[in-house]
């Protein structure tokens, strides 16, 4: 890629910039390069070549979503996706589990055949929030690496996550080195974190955003008839309730009116629901409400950790979320988790605005 070509490619992420008044930070602007890069062997016909893509990562709000999200959409081409990773997992792991039963089903194959039906002909692949946190996965995301290296594809992720970090339960860390291995040795490593969480800076777009989406959302402390009101909420009836089945689990729901579903926090984070429910719910359902939310002593740290799936989920898809309890957040989850995650559903909460 020439010179002039490199420049105005990064013009392209200045540009964007400048049009929502923001200015590119040294860390942003260290990370160009390898997205130019990216870009550029991404329009060549040719496969990818070794080192082409990249992975991102750095603390919550650095802006590693919208560097790819600016990225996407520079490059002219139609035969790209870009997907959270949440979503591209769920539809992966159906896609090669729905051949189970049928006559010759070899998972190997069926494996290969899920990629081809979901990327076909992509020549780039962005993903949003790449992570491994379940020792089940740590082998199907390797492969699923590995195949779409081998494919010549461009692969442009972001996490929270270092690479060595990824799989971070020390029990189960070695399952997925592999895959590490993998990204370290073919992928472009770039750290991004000038020090400042943009998520907790207020800009020139914080009240249209606050009208809209997930940071429409409240967190009230109590639930209080004034405080609801000034929520613009109100209490769901016994007759409201509902039981809802979006995968194989059965989940009670305090309302369900086709577009807000309220939740206790018991009925929803401390039964067996999982990230695809919630994902499922979202695409449908934009107002979520949780009450009955716990003190941060009040719950194990895999209720904590649903609850933080829950966010993340609802936070990509762009849902409102309105939280009831929690009364003592003080700006720190509980639980057991990463520090990566606890800081991710920490800056992603902090978008709600607080109804004293």
């Amino acid at each position: 890629m020439c010179t002039v070509q490199a420049d105005n490619a990064a013009e392209e992420f200045r540009r964007a910039a400048g049009m929502q008044g923001m200015d590119l930070d040294r860390g942003q602007l260290a990370a160009l390069p390898a997205l130019v890069s990216a870009a550029a062997a991404a329009r060549s016909p040719e496969p990818a070549a070794g080192n082409a893509s990249v992975y991102l990562w750095g603390p919550p709000g650095r802006g590693k979503t919208w560097l790819l999200d600016t990225l996407f959409e520079s490059v002219d081409i139609q035969a790209k996706r870009r997907l959270h990773f949440h979503d591209f997992f769920r539809e992966l792991h159906a896609r090669v589990f729905a051949g189970y039963g049928n006559p010759g089903y070899r998972r190997e194959s069926a494996f290969a055949a899920a990629l081809d039906q979901m990327l076909g002909t992509v020549r780039l692949l962005c993903f949003d929030e790449f992570h491994v946190n379940d020792p089940a996965d740590a082998a199907f995301i390797t492969r699923m690496l590995r195949m779409v290296l081998d494919r010549g594809i461009v692969l442009v992720a972001t996490s929270n996550y270092a690479p060595a970090e990824l799989l971070p339960d020390p029990m189960f860390h070695h399952l997925f080195e592999p895959g590490i291995a993998l990204i370290t040795g073919n992928i472009q490593v770039v750290a991004l974190d000038a020090g400042v969480d943009y998520r907790t800076v207020p800009t020139a777009g914080t009240t249209a955003r606050n009208t809209n989406g997930f940071a429409a959302g409240h967190h009230l402390r109590r639930c209080a008839p004034a405080l609801l009101a000034r929520a613009g909420l109100s209490l769901p009836g016994p007759e409201e309730a509902a039981q809802l089945t979006p995968g194989t689990r059965t989940l009670q729901a305090l309302r369900d009116d086709g577009t807000q579903l309220w939740f206790d926090f018991e009925d929803l984070c401390h039964a067996q629901s999982a990230t695809s429910d919630y994902l499922q719910l979202a695409s449908t359902r934009r107002h979520w409400v949780i009450c009955g939310v716990p003190e941060t002593g009040g719950s194990s740290p895999y209720g904590w950790q649903r609850f933080g799936n829950v966010v993340d989920v609802l936070y990509d898809a762009g849902c409102r979320l309105d939280v009831i309890g929690l009364p003592d957040y003080d700006g720190v989850f509980p639980g057991t988790g990463h520090p990566t995650d606890l800081a991710r559903i920490r800056s992603r909460f902090g978008m709600l605005r607080p109804v004293p």
